[in-house]
Formats: structure tokens, sequence, C-alpha cells
């Protein structure tokens, strides 16, 4: 279209549709007719910018019309738009999605590792949370005698107690429920229903407590604001006895149901099992007692002494394990499964007859008393199997109340006090005597004058027996004959045949600390201990030994290990010790000690034949030598001599007044065998004697 058809002014006042194609501006000169070369012959840029070209012109003054202008307002962005290009988009684009895929690898690995990597982890923690695991008790086994008839039994027991802050807690916070809903009745109602199953005249009735008690301890207080957190935590009982409260203690579960069954707020039951001995002081020392476990975080008990301790893994058994469902305030709602199940303490029958153990304790009990002893001790045991038939100490203490145990009351003074024996020894003199092929039973020895002097030593006699024979030698319980036997045998002659028997080493019993003793194998030089050793000086036993030893004697010379636990794995089996025609000939010999002219004719037991032998010995000086004035009584002995049975040994330690083992622990073994004899119907061996 030519530019000369319309040559008015830009601002006529015609309308604005009157369209304007001539410019206010020529173009350049420069610039060629076809708009690509130059006078020079230079490519121009007119023909590649196109409508770039014209949207410059119009921006730089060119006037446009308004339809070249909307024309202008819509064409696409290029590179060199102020709003980025295609590179730039892309790199955004890049950039944002990199961002995207790095986040979610993120969140990816975290998932991995809470769920699958660590998931045990958090499970855990996550059960803690809502669960915990409660202890089973498991049952105790029980300790019976050799008729079955119970001497340590696991009663059930509970304790219920208060937990006043609990119980204020629950009561502030139904407080606040019903404070903080005024346009709700029915979340009232139902709170008010529960304050009044609160009410602490319900629990005092239960549990026989006044009422005025439980309001003290839980002090609540009406006058606060509830809906304030801290009023309310100002509130609660603080203190001692805050959190216990003790309603019932040690109580039979059937009554402790009375209490628990009210399902009563900040009430809580504790199970256990009390043990419990029915025969307390007879039996003291040898079961022990129980104690609490300081490696147990449930307080649990276990045995601290006697066959409680030594045979804990037996009776304890195992404790079980169970899952149980918390609330948020940590108290137990039910119980969801059981982890470990628990395994019963197996029981365990003894040796010991309850009915002999009760007469030997009142024996011994009488004795200690009449002679004012520091204490008496003693045992019995059956000859053919070696079982321990009874076993105690006094003074005993109530094992079912420890308050009364000491440090000298709870000794078993019959298996863990060493002590020097004296002439009970002498025995053993005669048996190494007569095992050295050096003597008979018939062989005589000079005693005269009645006394011996060995390395500026006199050891005398209670009189000049002359020319004696071994029966005598017990009978009359020689020391001078004693002496002149070990002096003519080799020095370990004596010492020896004392550990054959036993002496200087623990019984097959095993007691919780039960002593060792001393047997010391004397020099050739050392005449003054071989000496002594062969009347009961200078070395250590305990009565357990000397039964061992006496049981031997009488078994014919065959070691049955001592027991206390029946049908028991014995470790060590029975051995000889001594010919059978050599012992029975040495028990003879000691049947002599308690017919007239012995020394312990207070324990011959009418209608049977009794052997034994008497020690009457000095009581050590802890500042030296032996005490003038106390004395160590000791006598063992067995029945009925003419095929043993039984043994017993008993042992009063320093009585006041009489002093001879004859007059002091031989009447106890009389009234205990006496009555052993009765309970397990030993046929008399000998007439009875006709009443005058």
């Amino acid at each position: 279209m030519s530019d000369k058809k319309n040559n008015k002014p830009a601002n006529s006042s015609k309308s604005p549709k009157a369209r304007v194609t001539k410019p206010l501006r020529r173009p350049s000169s420069k610039a060629t007719s076809d708009g690509k070369h130059d006078k020079a012959g230079n490519k121009t840029r007119s023909g590649k910018l196109g409508r770039l070209g014209k949207n410059k012109a119009a921006s730089d003054g060119a006037y446009t019309s308004v339809k070249n202008r909307k024309k202008v307002a819509f064409n696409k962005a290029s590179g060199a738009s102020s709003r980025g290009g295609v590179e730039t988009d892309k790199n955004r684009f890049r950039t944002i999605w990199g961002l995207a895929i790095f986040v979610l690898v993120l969140l990816l690995g975290r998932a991995y590792y809470l769920q699958v990597a660590n998931a045990q982890f958090y499970q855990a923690k996550g059960d803690e949370l809502i669960t915990s695991v409660r202890t089973q008790k498991s049952y105790r086994g029980m300790i019976t005698d050799r008729n079955q008839q119970p001497l340590a039994v696991s009663a059930p027991l509970a304790t219920v107690s208060f937990s006043p802050h609990d119980y204020a807690r629950e009561y502030y916070e139904l407080k606040r429920i019903i404070a903080a809903n005024p346009d709700s009745p029915k979340t009232q109602a139902r709170m008010q229903k529960r304050l009044d199953e609160m009410d602490l005249n319900r629990l005092a009735a239960a549990a026989n407590v006044p009422v005025a008690e439980l309001q003290k301890a839980v002090a609540l207080k009406d006058n606060i604001d509830y809906t304030d957190e801290d009023a309310v935590k100002a509130a609660l009982p603080s203190g001692a006895g805050s959190h216990y409260f003790p309603l019932l203690t040690k109580v039979t579960p059937e009554i402790a149901q009375s209490v628990s069954s009210l399902d009563f707020v900040g009430v809580y039951e504790k199970n256990f099992f009390q043990r419990y001995y029915p025969q307390p002081q007879p039996n003291a020392q040898l079961l022990g007692f129980m104690g609490q476990n300081s490696s147990d975080p449930e307080g649990g008990y276990e045995g601290r002494a006697g066959i409680e301790r030594q045979y804990e893994s037996t009776l304890s058994g195992e404790d079980g394990q169970v899952l149980v469902l918390k609330d948020a305030k940590q108290n137990s709602l039910k119980e969801i499964k059981q982890i470990k199940p628990e395994v019963a303490g197996q029981d365990l029958a003894l040796t010991i007859d309850s009915r002999l153990q009760y007469i030997l304790y009142k024996e011994l009990e009488e004795a200690g008393r009449l002679h004012e002893a520091r204490w008496a001790t003693g045992m019995v045991v059956d000859v053919q199997t070696g079982e321990v038939l009874a076993l105690s100490t006094w003074p005993s203490f109530n094992s079912n109340n420890l308050n009364e145990m000491t440090g000298e009351n709870q000794r078993n003074r019959a298996v863990l006090d060493v002590f020097e024996p004296g002439s009970v020894m002498k025995p053993f003199t005669v048996a190494a005597a007569l095992d050295s092929g050096l003597y008979s039973p018939n062989s005589l020895i000079d005693t005269n004058p009645g006394y011996i002097r060995v390395k500026g030593y006199t050891i005398r006699d209670h009189d000049n027996y002359g020319v004696i024979n071994f029966s005598t030698l017990l009978q009359k319980s020689s020391n001078v004959a004693s002496t002149k036997i070990a002096l003519s045998l080799p020095p370990d002659g004596i010492s020896k045949m004392q550990k054959e028997f036993g002496f200087g080493k623990k019984t097959a019993l095993k007691f919780p600390g039960e002593g060792v003793g001393i047997v010391a194998t004397p020099k050739e030089k050392e005449t003054s201990r071989r000496a002594t050793i062969s009347y009961g000086y200078g070395l250590q036993v305990t009565l357990a030994q000397i039964a061992q030893a006496y049981s031997t004697l009488a078994a014919g010379g065959v070691e049955h290990p001592l027991t206390l636990v029946k049908d028991d794995d014995k470790s060590s089996q029975s051995r000889r010790i001594m010919a059978h025609d050599k012992a029975m000939s040495l028990v003879n010999m000691l049947e002599t000690v308690t017919e007239p002219g012995g020394t312990a004719t207070a324990a011959a037991i009418d209608g049977y034949r009794v052997a034994g032998k008497t020690g009457t010995a000095r009581r050590i000086n802890p500042e030296g030598g032996y005490y003038t004035d106390q004395y160590r009584n000791t006598f063992a002995g067995m029945v009925p001599a003419s095929n043993p049975r039984l043994v017993g040994v008993v042992l009063v330690e320093d009585p006041r007044g009489l002093h001879y083992a004859g007059l002091t622990a031989a009447p106890v073994f009389h009234n205990v065998m006496k009555e052993a004899l009765r309970l397990y119907n030993v046929p008399l061996d000998k007439p009875l004697k006709t009443k005058e």
C-alpha cells in the first residue's frame, strides 16, 4: 500500500479506528531498497530481525497504532526476554526435581532405618510405654523330715497398700473434667459417679482402718482451681507415706481379696511367699534362714544359711515372667501373655527325724540350763546308712522371727566349730595299736607309777592303775597308757589312723561353713606332740567328725559317709577302714566305759548294752595355756553294743559346777538314745534289771 494515501497527523480528532501507516521519521538513508545490503554491499540485520526489528523500531519512538501495539504485546518471548529462556527454565526444572528426589531418598532411608533396620529397637521402646514385664515368683520347695513331716514350707501371703498421691491425683483430675465441661451434663454425671465410687469410707470399712487416717493421708483440698496444673501439683500429697500407706500386711490371699476386689483407686496388692518353720528352735541352725537377695530388683529372698543355702538352686526353682498392659499412670490393667513360665522348686526330704530332733534339743536345753553351760550340741546317726537322724544346738532362736537371731545362737556348732576333743580320741589310739601288729586285744601296758615324764612335761592319770589291758585303758581313760602306745609306734602311727577315720577333713555333709580341723603329723623328735595327740590334745576336730568316726567303728570298720538328704547321690562311697574283728573287739572294750567302774555309767540304758567314751578337756586360754576351771565335756557312744544300730555324740561347753563328761554329757546321751531305741523299736540285747 502506498504511503501517500493518508498523511494526516496522528493527533487527529477522527475515530481511533483510523489507520496511520506513515511513520513520523523516514527510514535511514543507509538502508537499501530491499533491506538486505548497504551501499558498501554489507548485509544488514533488517532481514533477520523481522518482527523484532519492527518492535524495536516502535520502542525507539516510531508511532504505532493501537492494533499494532496489541500484536507486539502478544508476541512470544525470545532469549532476550527478562523472564528467561529455555536453558534457564531447564536448569531450574532440574534443580527442583533434584531437590525433590533427594528429600524423597532421605525420607525413604529414614523409613527403612525405623521400620526395617532398627525396627526391633523402636518396637521395644514403644512397648515400654504401654507394657511392662512382671516377675512371677516361683513356689519354693518344701523341706520335710524322713517321715514327710514339714520342716520348712512357703505360705502364700499378700500385702495390700494404698497410695494417697495416686488417689488425690485421680480425684483432682475428675474435678477438673467436671469444671471444664459445664455444657456437658452427661460428662459431669459420669465423672461424679466415679467420684462417688472413690468414697474413702468404703476402703476404710474393707481394710478395717480408721477413715480419719485415710483422709489425713490424702489431704484433699477443695478450695483450689482444678484447672490450674501448678495448683493441683502443689496440692498432691508428698513426703514419707505419700505413696505407701499399708492397709494389710502379710495376710492370706483370701483376706487380701476383700480389699483388692473393691478395685479402688490407689490400692495395690503384692503377692509373695513367706517361709515358715513349724519346728523352729530345734531346726534353726540346721535349716538356716532366708534373707533378701540384694541383686534381685523385685526384692526376692534366698537361703542364707544351712540347708536353705546349701540346696538353694534345688529349692528355689525359676521365676516366671508375664507381659502386663499398663495405663497412662503406669497401673497394671491386664496380663497379655506369659513370656517365661515359672518352674516350682523341688521338695527336699531330709534324713532327720523331727521327733528325735525335738527330743535331742530339749535334752540339750535342759542340760545347758542345769549346768549353766555356754552351749550344748549333739548328733544321732544311723550306723547302717550314715544318715543323720538328729542334729541340734542350744541355745537356738525362732527362725520365724529373725530378731531373736544373734551371731552366737545361729551357729551350727556340731559342724562348724573345731575344738580339742580330749579322751574321746583314745579309741583310735587303741585302733592304731591293734592295726600296727605290735599289740593284740589282750596286750598289757604298765602305767606305774601313775605318771610319765615326756620332754620335761609330766603326764598323769587320775590314779595309779598299774598294769592294765586295753579295756581298762578305755574304762579308766588312762593318759599314761595312751602315751606309751604312741611312743612305741612310728611318729605318724597315731595321726595316720586318726586321718583314716576322717579327722582333719570335711565330712560328706558339705554343710556351708563346715569346719575342717587340724591333725598334724609329728616328727620323730616331737615326742611331746606324739604323746598329747594320743589322748586328744594338740589337734582340732568337729563333733560331726567324731560322729563319723564312731559310726565307722560301730559298723565294723566300714565308713558310711554321713548324709542329711534322703536318697541323696553320695559323691563318696562306703569304704573299709579297719578289719571287722578288730573294730568289734574295740566296741566290746568301749562297753566297759558304761559299766560299773567306768567313767560314764550315767550313759547306761536298761535292757541294752551301751558302748562309748567320755572326753573331758580343758578349754584353751586365748592368752596362752589352758584354763584351770573351764572344761569341755564330750561323750560318744553306740547302742546296742552287740549289733550297733545308732551312734550318739553330745558336747557340753564349759559347764559350771560339775565338769566331768560322765556327769554332764553322758546323761544327755542316755535320755536321747533311750527314746530313739523306743521310736525305732530296736530289740533288747540285755536283760532288764529287776526291781528290788
